[in-house]
């Protein structure tokens, strides 16, 4: 009898263990999809597991032993880096929307990457496909290195327009201009219900940084002893940016020799800002221009203007009267938040893409 019981254990345990066994080769492998906005300001990361982060783009490394154990960390990311700038040697790895090629850079920006994707506590074992965002008229040669850069961290890895992932976020496929002002670049794009080409396309320079430089070279040629840093610059626009005619005064601190003087920078940001205009109608006149004349109309009363960008007061109401010259159209600012949108529209166009276009990437 009591031999019988120990093989009816023997057996129980037996099972026991083919189940365990069943179980374990019926688990599935974890599929996360992933948005990412690499820009030039910031980068943003947003995934299907619903976890997101956003963060400024910059890396910093201690300039000496004295920093290095002051800050007690070998490199910082982001506003960390930002905080403790001047006890640094800082790094900026997008430059204009695009990666920097050189080794200091590529690290910088790896090291980043590596942290947000820390950060977003995603689990070892699972499968990540991303897309990232890129500038409208980003070359072969930029795709293929930023790609490169990311596949180490990625099961599977695209590129997608930026302005294209605002649009496909909204929901908004068909006869839509998209203009997405950036940090580095101004791109725009018309979405015609399939993927854009690269004439749908166009992309320049004048965005969010030229305002910052543009803003810091007229008040120091007024005065002469100022001293605006590229913060103080991007704070100020963010603050009081705007086109057409101020809300309200904008004055600041601004530091001259070892004093502090308030100016009134209204002049001074009123054309910084309205700078950035001229190359927008152009683009989107000539996007206009060359797209199928019975849908030009509809093309020209659907534009949407994203990015950090979006934020300058009034810049909406002032494209519409600069564009009421040139044949008029209707133009919005997104609702969504504007740092957000392209890192969202990838992950929901990362989801919807077929699984055989990843396939081919693994």
């Amino acid at each position: 009898m009591a031999s019988g019981k120990k093989n009816n254990k023997d057996e129980s345990k037996v099972k026991t263990e083919e189940k365990t066994e069943e179980k374990t080769e019926e688990k599935t492998i974890e599929k996360i999809f992933i948005g990412v906005d690499f820009g030039t300001s910031k980068i943003a990361m947003t995934t299907s597991s619903g976890k997101s982060i956003l963060e400024q783009n910059v890396v910093g490394y201690p300039k000496d032993a004295i920093s290095s154990k002051f800050l007690k960390k070998e490199v910082l990311y982001g506003a960390e880096a930002l905080k403790h700038r001047v006890a640094l040697n800082i790094h900026r790895p997008i430059e204009c929307g695009v990666l920097k090629t050189n080794k200091e850079d590529l690290d910088a920006a790896k090291g980043l990457l590596e942290y947000c994707l820390n950060s977003l506590n995603l689990p070892d074992d699972a499968e990540t496909y991303a897309i990232l965002g890129v500038p409208a008229k980003a070359s072969v040669l930029s795709k293929k290195i930023l790609t490169e850069m990311t596949k180490d961290f990625f099961t599977g890895v695209m590129v997608a327009s930026d302005p294209f992932c605002v649009a496909y976020e909204l929901g908004l496929l068909e006869n839509v201009m998209v203009v997405d002002i950036g940090a580095g670049t101004t791109d725009i794009c018309r979405v015609r219900g399939t993927l854009p080409e690269p004439e749908d396309m166009t992309s320049f320079g004048k965005a969010g940084d030229y305002i910052d430089d543009s803003l810091i070279k007229s008040i120091t040629s007024d005065y002469t002893s100022a001293m605006v840093t590229k913060e103080m610059a991007k704070r100020w626009k963010e603050e009081y940016g705007f086109v057409g005619e101020p809300s309200k005064d904008c004055e600041v601190d601004v530091p001259v020799d070892s004093s502090t003087i308030k100016l009134s920078i209204v002049q001074e940001l009123k054309d910084a800002c309205e700078s950035i205009v001229p190359p927008i109608i152009e683009g989107i006149t000539s996007l206009i221009a060359t797209y199928d004349p019975d849908f030009r109309e509809e093309l020209r009363n659907n534009i949407i203007v994203s990015g950090g960008g979006s934020l300058i007061k009034n810049i909406d109401e002032f494209i519409e009267e600069e564009l009421s010259i040139v044949g008029g159209g209707k133009v919005t600012v997104i609702k969504e938040d504007p740092f957000t949108a392209g890192s969202k529209g990838a992950l929901k166009l990362a989801i919807d893409m077929p699984d055989d276009y990843w396939k081919k990437l693994i």
